[in-house]
């Protein structure tokens, strides 16, 4: 696991409003991990990666907030979100 794959994840998913698409339609773990195979993170290294981009030190739960507010007005399907948090509480 690694800062720069996060690095390279978050960008991607600011970028590639393909990649963003697919991932907000997520209904499972799995699908997550097919997404991001190439990708290897810890929720932490992924938090401090979204704090460098935010500007600070995350606050407990902003990250979930954050993946939230991602999706924001995307289609998305039912419960992406929940599955896309779990998944990183997971890691």
């Amino acid at each position: 696991m690694s800062v720069e794959s996060a690095r390279a994840f978050v960008v991607r998913l600011m970028s590639d409003e393909e990649f963003r698409g697919k991932l907000a339609k997520v209904a499972s773990a799995a699908e997550i991990e097919t997404l991001v195979a190439e990708y290897s993170f810890s929720k932490e290294e992924l938090e401090k990666v979204v704090g460098e981009f935010m500007g600070h030190k995350l606050a407990e739960g902003e990250l979930n907030r954050l993946i939230g507010e991602a999706f924001e007005g995307m289609e998305t399907g039912a419960d992406s979100v929940k599955v896309i948090t779990a998944w990183l509480d997971q890691k």
